[in-house]
């Protein structure tokens, strides 16, 4: 069975996020794609997509992006 995964714009389409948006929260360490292609193309998987509603949630509770990054990692 092959693992499902999105380049950018597709996970953008499907969450409603702008490619803008997700490739700023890749060069934050936010949310790191899972593989990037030979070409430098991001690929997300569905781990990603949940780490990106963890996201979504806690900037919704308040939090920062450097605190919703530091609860993430911790």
């Amino acid at each position: 069975m092959a693992i499902q995964v999105w380049k950018v714009g597709e996970l953008a389409k499907q969450t409603g996020f702008t490619v803008r948006t997700l490739r700023y929260y890749d060069q934050l360490g936010l949310l790191k794609p899972t593989e990037y292609t030979e070409t430098g193309h991001r690929l997300y998987t569905y781990q990603d997509l949940l780490r990106l509603q963890q996201i979504l949630s806690l900037w919704q509770l308040g939090f920062s992006l450097e605190e919703i990054k530091q609860i993430l990692a911790s």
